[in-house]
């Protein structure tokens, strides 16, 4: 695991699932975490069992003052960020056709897993290029042009076209923020963790893998991707991995 000692991490979604996962990886390494949740007193609850420097602070990602409010408490607590991980989303369109997704649910999944994203990192940008920072999109592969395009994906039955589209528009938002980090020398990348054992991952709606498909824990996730946010100059930019293989757009 890399050494986060000193370094600041804002975390979103983290009263359960992957990010609750990231925080305590991340603290137990050295760094101070910001961690998000959309009630406090429950983020508070999930996380108290962890040791480290962990902060919950609310936030609703589909109101704007919300997030503008947790950027400026970050940078009044710390005055620097050098970790940030987009990690909330929704999903609430499974095995919907796109004819049948209302503008309510479209809205909903944009504002969460794209316009929300995109705000936080817009208003935090300053800090991640000040710091040579990570900022790191939880994406998924069943959202790339490839796998849809693909009559023969062997994902090709996992429908979910709202939160599908969003998330095609979180890996855009990846590539166009690389190529104006790429001076700076802050880093950012999407990646997709895999199937993993948690409420998203147990949709009763998911199609049946079969018995040779089986999900990862949340701590085996993570530490699939720990190395993106490494500070090391071998780290890459711009692109969308599982592990450390790389995914097609």
């Amino acid at each position: 695991m890399p050494d986060f000692s000193g370094k600041f991490a804002l975390v979103t979604g983290t009263n359960q699932g992957l990010g609750k996962e990231l925080t305590r990886q991340l603290a137990s390494a050295g760094a101070t975490v910001f961690a998000t949740a959309l009630d406090v007193a429950q983020g508070k609850a999930a996380l108290s069992d962890f040791a480290g420097d962990i902060r919950v602070i609310e936030l609703d990602l589909g109101k704007p003052a919300s997030i503008t409010a947790v950027v400026g408490h970050v940078r009044n607590a710390a005055g620097k960020l050098d970790i940030l991980v987009n990690n909330a989303a929704v999903l609430i369109d499974m095995m919907q056709q796109p004819s049948e997704v209302s503008d309510k649910t479209l809205r909903i999944n944009f504002e969460v897993n794209f316009f929300g994203p995109w705000q936080l990192t817009r208003e935090t940008a300053d800090l991640i290029k000040a710091s040579q920072g990570r900022v790191l999109n939880l994406a998924t592969q069943v959202a790339t042009l490839t796998q849809l395009a693909d009559p023969d994906s062997p994902l090709k039955d996992d429908i979910c076209p709202a939160y599908q589209s969003s998330k095609i528009a979180l890996n855009a938002m990846t590539v166009l923020y690389a190529k104006e980090f790429r001076e700076s020398g802050a880093k950012i990348n999407s990646v997709c963790p895999g199937w993993v054992m948690t409420d998203m991952g147990h949709n009763e709606d998911l199609p049946d893998y079969g018995d040779a498909a089986k999900p990862m824990t949340p701590k085996d996730a993570i530490a699939n991707y720990l190395w993106l946010l490494d500070d090391s100059d071998n780290v890459p930019t711009g692109g969308f991995f599982t592990g450390k293989d790389t995914v097609n757009w």
